[in-house]
């Protein structure tokens, strides 16, 4: 009863996950908020604050999580976690994964306790490594740049497939509307990194094959924190006197949280899937209260902690010494009202949840390589001409899980500046060849226009003398959405681009 209870709520919050994703579009009127999964992590949550040396307004939902946690065990991976339904559905596609399930193979599982240590760890110094490989940071990255992109692709065919049936026509066009409402994006998705990002889920998925939940087992860093939160959980695991030692139960778990003596449970291991309850021939397994609960053991030695722990201060130098580009560091267009860098890479957790959401509007967000350095890997950035910040968008700051980009309004926003646009003499048409072009001017969103126009005769790229209208930028009044730079109809090396030129500036001067 209990293990198809577990199932159900899997899959409708598996649903209700993805359901959230959908809903965070431009306009946004969902009440509901869509990073609720990413407030319920305490890894992302704590991380953050440990980092920012701050207390985060979503650290509420982790902070109830962790006492239910020490309470009843790690329900959250067995119930709750996107990834690990996943896993769970995957395993069960690989047959082999239920044979290769056996005891020999749990002396990995101290890796995911070095993982958390080394992630505290440099958060204590300011360096943000949560995001890359807590789950919910990783599913919810997965979903946006690959399985969301793959559902509008296969959508999208459908629906071309439907109007190029002649009878079919007048529904397509009325189902593309009510999805282009609900669902679908502006633009088409395609995202920085998306190759990277499958290949990695894809891998988390396979190693499903040589152990089952083998992420959740020895990878999973929020697990590791989960389980040291179960070592006094008083809701667990017993095995009463008509047990006959079939060890059926100590085959079948998911987690190997029940070794060969079948009676025991390793219960920082156990996430309450109830398998064994409802596996077990003799109905001898009950999880209940217990009063005087012992403490469960961590495969964790004092070698391997001070060897994690400078794992993490390694870290520090790696990425902010080292490797760090003095040129590039710092000089990527962040979303608006962003915090400044050293804040902003405290907090961010790269779920992409910001890039999702603009993805809906103007599609400007994408995930940086290198361009901010090894510390600002995979951190979202304002990539154009991919695309351009919507002037009367401000969601990316309502869906940040962290506040790494703050909420304001869209008549705030509108005071924020995030670069500054520049005209490239070499390649733009009034400059370069002479003739008259109006296209960035008509698109600046600005009500008072950044960009102006000065009369001039000009020498053109064929010798002729022609008198022309030469733009140029206010600068006073640029707020960088970088909309002209997309709306450039040069193909290659646009006429304008966006500068980073500092830090974000609220509100812009007024000119």
């Amino acid at each position: 009863m209990l293990r198809t209870a577990r199932r159900s709520v899997q899959i409708l919050l598996l649903g209700f996950f993805f359901l959230l994703l959908l809903l965070a579009r431009y306009p946004f009127e969902n009440p509901f908020p869509v990073q609720f999964f990413l407030t319920l992590d305490p890894l992302v949550v704590f991380s953050a604050c440990i980092a920012a040396r701050a207390l985060i307004p979503n650290a509420l939902p982790a902070l109830i999580l962790l006492v239910l946690t020490a309470f009843a065990g790690r329900f959250f991976c067995g119930w709750i976690c996107p990834l690990g339904t996943s896993l769970d559905a995957s395993d069960g596609i690989m047959a082999k994964a239920s044979r290769s399930n056996t005891p020999e193979k749990t002396r990995l599982r101290w890796i995911k306790y070095g993982i958390w240590i080394a992630i505290v760890s440099a958060s204590i110094f300011s360096i943000q490594l949560a995001g890359f490989l807590d789950p919910m940071s990783l599913f919810t990255r997965t979903a946006v740049t690959v399985l969301y992109p793959v559902f509008v692709y296969f959508t999208d065919g459908w629906i071309g497939l439907m109007f190029s049936v002649g009878f079919l026509e007048d529904t397509a066009f009325r189902i593309n509307q009510a999805l282009q409402s609900l669902v679908l994006p502006v633009h088409a998705v395609l995202f920085r990194g998306s190759i990277f990002i499958a290949a990695m889920f894809l891998i988390i998925l396979v190693l499903g094959h040589y152990q089952k939940r083998f992420w959740c087992r020895n990878l999973c860093p929020l697990g590791a924190m989960l389980g040291l939160f179960s070592l006094f959980r008083l809701y667990r695991r017993r095995v009463d006197d008509t047990c006959t030692e079939c060890g059926l139960c100590h085959r079948s778990c998911r987690m190997g949280a029940i070794p060969k003596d079948v009676r025991k449970t390793d219960h920082t291991e156990c996430i309450n899937c109830m398998d064994c309850q409802a596996i077990c021939p003799v109905h001898a397994i009950h999880f209940d209260l217990r009063s005087t609960p012992s403490a469960a053991p961590v495969d964790l030695s004092r070698r391997r902690i001070l060897g994690a722990g400078a794992s993490g201060i390694a870290a520090l130098g790696l990425l902010r010494v080292g490797f760090r580009d003095s040129v590039s560091a710092g000089k990527v267009v962040r979303p608006p009202a962003s915090l400044e860098e050293a804040g902003f890479l405290d907090r961010c957790v790269r779920c992409g949840e910001c890039i999702r959401i603009c993805s809906t509007s103007g599609a400007g967000l994408h995930f940086t390589a290198l361009e901010s350095g090894w510390e600002g890997l995979g951190t979202p950035q304002l990539l154009t001409p991919a695309g351009y910040c919507e002037y009367n968008c401000n969601l990316c700051g309502q869906v940040c899980p962290t506040g790494a980009i703050h909420p304001v309004t869209v008549d705030e926003k509108h005071r924020i500046k995030m670069g500054t646009a520049h005209f490239n003499k070499a390649t733009c048409i009034p400059w370069y060849y002479g003739e008259n072009c109006m296209v960035c001017e008509e698109h600046c969103p600005v009500p008072e226009k950044a960009i102006q126009f000065v009369e001039k005769e000009i020498t053109t790229i064929d010798g002729r003398m022609a008198s022309v209208l030469l733009p140029y930028v206010r600068e006073d009044r640029c707020i960088g959405c970088g909309i002209c730079t997309w709306c450039c109809p040069l193909t290659g090396d646009k006429g304008i681009t966006l500068n980073h030129d500092g830090e974000q500036r609220w509100p812009v001067q007024e000119g």
